[in-house]
């Protein structure tokens, strides 16, 4: 869940997609019904704070 840029409401995945293993494109939606702004984020991993157990 993300917040809506312009009214901080929670903002909804329409539909997202991986362009690589570690980065995703998300279409997300405001829940605001008076707002209803649509807009896209980039995702990615930054950093791994501690790897799996082998």
């Amino acid at each position: 869940m993300m917040r809506c840029p312009f009214c901080n409401n929670s903002a909804h995945t329409r539909t997202s997609r991986y362009i690589s293993g570690q980065t995703k494109e998300a279409y997300y939606q405001c829940q605001n019904i008076r707002c209803s702004c649509t807009f896209k984020t980039i995702e990615s991993i930054a950093k791994v704070l501690r790897k799996p157990a082998s």
